[in-house]
């Protein structure tokens, strides 16, 4: 697994806004926050897993990961699950 990169190209591919578990709340969204794969975890009380969407994303294809649920742990490179 390679870090996920904090760039322009990777916050396009980004599908955080389309994720269950993302949407309970507005936080994130009014936040403007995503790319949790490379940024790491929201500051948003996000209080449950509902579903993960990250194996769908070409990020998580080409930076090989093989966790999800960075919304609510921790960025790729530090995953801890």
């Amino acid at each position: 697994m390679t870090k996920v990169l904090d760039t322009q190209e990777t916050w396009q591919r980004c599908i955080c806004g389309n994720c269950l578990t993302y949407q309970q709340n507005d936080c994130p969204k009014n936040k403007t926050e995503g790319l949790f794969c490379a940024r790491g975890k929201t500051d948003c009380d996000l209080p449950e897993e509902r579903g993960c969407i990250c194996g769908n994303c070409q990020n998580w294809q080409e930076y090989d990961l093989s966790k999800g649920y960075f919304c609510l742990y921790s960025a790729a490179q530090e995953e801890k699950m």
